[in-house]
Formats: C-alpha cells, sequence, structure tokens
C-alpha cells in the first residue's frame, strides 16, 4: 500500500492519485509531489530568443569577495647565474694630489732665505771697543793664576791612594807572618821568606806614584825608610838563625823602622779619610 509522502501513512490507491487539497505539487504540475527539502531548487527554463551570455536569472552576486588569508610562503632572491654578463670594470678615480710637499718647499725656501740674510748681516768681530790710553788699566774682573799646589794636578788621587793601600795591605800580611816564624823559633826558611817578601814591598814602594796626593814625595821618602829598615832587621833575624837574636842585637834597627812608620801616618792618615780608605796604625805595617 502506497504511504504518504510527508508523514508515511498508508494512503489508498484513489487518495494517492487525488490531488492536494492544499495545494501541494510542483508549481504549475499540479499533482506531481514536492521534492524533498534538501534538493536545489530547480531553475526555471531559459526563455526563447534569450542571448546565450546573459547569465540565468537570480540574485547578483556581490561584488566584494572575502580576500584568503596569505599562505605563509617565502621568496628568495637568487644570486645571478654564472653566465650573466660581468659588470663593466670601471678605472678608480685618482689619488688627489697632497699639498705638503709644497709646503715642505716653501718652507725650506724660507730658512734658507733666513741662514743667508744672517750670514750676510752677522755682526763681524773685527769691531772691538776701543782701549783707554794713558790710563791705569783696572784690576777689577783680572782673576789671580792659578797656583799649582803639591798635589799634582791632573793625577788621579783615587787611584794612587789605592795603590798605596794595597801596598801597605801587603806589609801587614808580612808583618803578622813574621810573628808566627819568631814564635817557631826563627827557622831560616820562615825568615828568608819574610825577608824575601819586604824586598818586594820595598821595590813597589819605590816605584809609587804619590804626584796627586798631599805631601806625596815627603810620604814616600818616609814608607821607604821604614821598609828599609825592617829590611835590615830580617836580615838580621836570618843571620842567626835558626834561632832568634837578642833584643839589643836588633834594637837600633827596629827604631828606625818605627820611626819612619809614623812620620808616614802622619802623611797618610789625612789622604785615608778624603778617600775613604782605612786609617792604620804602626802595628798594621
Amino acid at each position: 500500500m502506497p504511504r504518504c509522502t510527508r508523514c508515511s501513512a498508508p494512503v489508498s490507491q484513489d487518495d494517492a492519485t487525488a490531488p492536494d487539497p492544499q495545494g501541494g505539487g510542483m508549481p504549475g504540475h499540479p499533482g506531481e509531489p514536492l521534492p524533498p527539502p534538501w534538493s536545489s531548487p530547480q531553475q526555471p527554463p531559459a526563455q526563447w530568443g534569450a542571448s546565450l551570455d546573459q547569465p540565468p536569472p537570480g540574485p547578483a552576486p556581490d561584488e566584494y569577495t572575502t580576500p584568503m588569508p596569505p599562505s605563509g610562503e617565502t621568496f628568495t632572491q637568487l644570486s645571478p647565474e654564472p653566465w650573466a654578463e660581468p659588470a663593466i670594470w670601471q678605472p678608480p678615480a685618482p689619488p688627489k694630489k697632497s699639498r705638503a710637499p709644497y709646503f715642505l718647499a716653501a718652507a725650506g725656501a724660507v730658512l734658507l732665505l733666513g741662514l743667508a740674510l744672517g750670514i750676510v748681516f752677522w755682526p763681524s768681530g773685527s769691531d772691538s771697543p776701543a782701549q783707554s790710553t794713558g790710563g791705569v788699566p783696572s784690576a777689577q774682573g783680572q782673576e789671580p793664576a792659578p797656583t799649582t799646589e803639591e798635589t799634582g794636578e791632573g793625577g788621579d788621587v783615587e787611584g794612587q791612594a789605592k795603590e798605596v793601600d794595597d801596598l801597605l795591605e801587603e806589609m801587614g800580611g808580612t808583618r803578622s807572618e813574621l810573628g808566627g816564624v819568631v814564635t817557631a823559633g826563627c827557622p831560616a826558611s820562615g825568615m828568608q821568606r819574610i825577608l824575601d817578601a819586604r824586598q818586594t814591598q820595598l821595590a813597589k814602594a819605590r816605584a809609587l806614584d804619590v804626584s796627586a796626593l798631599d805631601n806625596g814625595p815627603e810620604m814616600k821618602a818616609a814608607l821607604i825608610r821604614a821598609l828599609e829598615a825592617s829590611t835590615e832587621s830580617n836580615q838580621r833575624y836570618l843571620d842567626v838563625a835558626p834561632g832568634c837574636p837578642a833584643e839589643s842585637e836588633v834594637a837600633d834597627v827596629n827604631q828606625r823602622a818605627s820611626s819612619a812608620k809614623s812620620e808616614f801616618l802622619g802623611y797618610w792618615s789625612p789622604i785615608a779619610g778624603e778617600t775613604g780608605l782605612p786609617s792604620r796604625g804602626e802595628s798594621d805595617i
């Protein structure tokens, strides 16, 4: 049995073919069932003789369309193709000329000109001041002639003083050694060694240069006399060796040596103080 297309109710054959009292059905086609609501509406047929270029009747499309969102694509600038035509070479701009050489040349010319003018106009020494005649020359400005001192100008004071001090140091070492030899009983070998040392020191004293020292010649003479007396005393000890001589046998010569040493030290002590050398006594030399 057929059913109603709207409510699915069973209908009889007569009811199915009867027209819809409400005027249902397709417009212009009574008795035909209505299309389902989900079907698209049918367009009316084009009229006879209408132009094919004209759009079918219906609502006009909107003139404004919504733009599409950006797709997020990026573009990369490609480098020139290797076979592309290279850029035309252009010569570099010529360097600017420096003006420094011109300034230097001008300065040099001015300097040379100044030197030439200075040489030409420089006052000569021929125009000496006129001296007064008939008058007594004034003593003002005249300096006394330098007097030659006993120290002998031009000499090396410190060097000469150092040579004397070195000899005194050597003499002191020999005197200390003599004390040990006498304590040992004055052996001949020991006394010979002392005598040789004194003779060597006497030769050095005679060769000293004391021209730059205060009272140098007098000081040198006193030192030589002291060494001569010491050498004579050592010879007397050697003559009686092995064994030591009596005190009376060498008393006179020892006294001469002591007096000469005392005189020498009177000249030497001020020199030693000025030159920073050690001061000494009779028992040290």
